[in-house]
């Protein structure tokens, strides 16, 4: 081998060595990076955002615990997201990380739309969650769902349903309660301003003689029935197909009676008179 290949052969191996020892520095630069100058890119602050009505800052950021320590490289979104999720009327988070040393969490809070029977809210779009009930604008005004917790999207569908067919024929009340039986069985309470607390019994869905059916006749009728029973009932019987029966609150039935009373009494003093 001549003089000059083998200096060639060292120069490229020195070359191989040094190209070799820049990888390793490089490499070692990179990974020792965030624990040198990691403090550099700690975060230091988490911005909360979205339309929040009901959560509080200060419950908020006790629920993510230490999940927000770390720096800009290392802190763990997936964690982060998994503590906010827990915190009451947190329906969905949005984390990301703000260049250098911040987290902002985008909150989408649940919207409250009646009380569950066992303390839990429902939500507009039908999932049940939990929450103190107090925190709602106007507690009192919620309605109330009584049923299975599997039904609690279709109640919240009924609901909407129902309160749309008052605002259509014009009858001045909302629904305050709905309850679902073991056997599927609906009752539908409304109030309104002229309108007390009437328990609707509207029964097991049929194909041809659905709930919408029964409900609609009975809240197109209602003002002729407080006209025939010369005031409103307390409840209604839909079960019935293309009927229903309605009954008296106990002091209108008594004051009905009071005034059938008089009315066969004053029929008997006529007829003796006449037979005199």
């Amino acid at each position: 081998m001549s003089a000059s290949n083998v200096r060639l052969r060292r120069v490229l191996k020195m070359m191989l060595i040094g190209i070799a020892g820049a990888f390793l520095v490089a490499a070692v630069a990179v990974s020792s990076f965030p624990s040198y100058f990691g403090h550099f890119f700690k975060i230091r602050a988490v911005e909360l955002s979205g339309e929040i009505d009901h959560i509080s800052s200060l419950h908020f950021r006790r629920a993510l615990g230490d999940t927000t320590e770390g720096t800009f490289f290392n802190v763990d979104l997936t964690a982060v997201r998994e503590a906010a999720l827990k915190a009451p009327w947190v329906k969905d988070v949005f984390v990301r990380r703000v260049w250098p040393d911040r987290l902002n969490i985008e909150i989408v809070e649940y919207k409250a739309l009646a009380l569950w029977e066992d303390g839990r809210l429902v939500s507009v779009d039908g999932e049940l969650f939990a929450a103190n009930p107090e925190e709602v604008d106007n507690p009192m005004a919620l309605p109330e769902f009584f049923g299975r917790a599997d039904m609690a999207k279709e109640v919240t569908r009924r609901y909407k349903r129902f309160n749309k067919m008052l605002e259509t024929v014009k009858l001045n009340a909302r629904v305050t309660e709905i309850s679902v039986t073991d056997r599927d069985s609906w009752a539908v309470a409304i109030a309104g301003k002229d309108i007390p607390p009437t328990r609707i019994e509207l029964g097991v869905e049929q194909e041809d003689w659905t709930l919408e059916d029964r409900f609609g006749v009975v809240i197109v009728q209602y003002p002729d029935v407080v006209k025939l029973m010369k005031g409103p009932p307390s409840s209604i019987d839909a079960r019935y197909e293309l009927a229903f029966s309605a009954t008296l609150p106990e002091k209108s039935l008594q004051r009905y009676r009071s005034e059938e009373t008089r009315r066969r009494v004053a029929e008997s003093i006529a007829e003796s008179n006449r037979a005199q």
